[in-house]
């Protein structure tokens, strides 16, 4: 099978926070999305974080989709203040967060520079059937 590997390589652009609901812009995050890409995969290049005074995000539920977080930067240089449920955390760099579909969460920069990269994946969808049709894959 002569088949196009460049099909599975995809450009994020910059797009802003507000684009996406619960969400609002914050000077120190630029976001990086592709709407082709076959899932929710968001990164966030976080500069400067000190002294936010509100939140940007409000908590919100995915109800079909399972959520990842990944907070990335030098160690203990990033920290976020996670909701999960009626519960907050806060969580520094180099962690994951896994959130089920139906959880309440939210997740707001305390302070650092780092990435936060927000993940969704419908659960059923992404089998090797999708993926056959979705990128002509010849998947054993």
């Amino acid at each position: 099978m002569n088949f196009p590997y460049e099909k599975l390589i995809f450009k994020n652009e910059n797009s802003p926070l507000s684009s996406i609901p619960f969400h609002k812009d914050v000077q120190c995050i630029e976001r990086f999305f592709s709407n082709e890409f076959p899932f929710h995969l968001a990164i966030h290049k976080v500069t400067n974080a000190n002294g936010l005074d509100e939140d940007y995000t409000i908590p919100h539920v995915h109800n079909e989709e399972d959520e990842i977080n990944i907070i990335v930067g030098e160690e203990c240089g990033l920290e976020y203040r996670i909701q999960l449920g009626e519960k907050e955390f806060v969580v520094s760099s180099n962690s994951t967060i896994w959130i089920p579909a139906g959880v309440k969460h939210s997740a707001n920069v305390l302070k650092g520079n780092g990435y936060f990269i927000a993940i969704r994946m419908e659960p059923t969808r992404f089998d090797k059937e999708y993926m056959r049709k979705q990128f002509e894959l010849n998947l054993v």
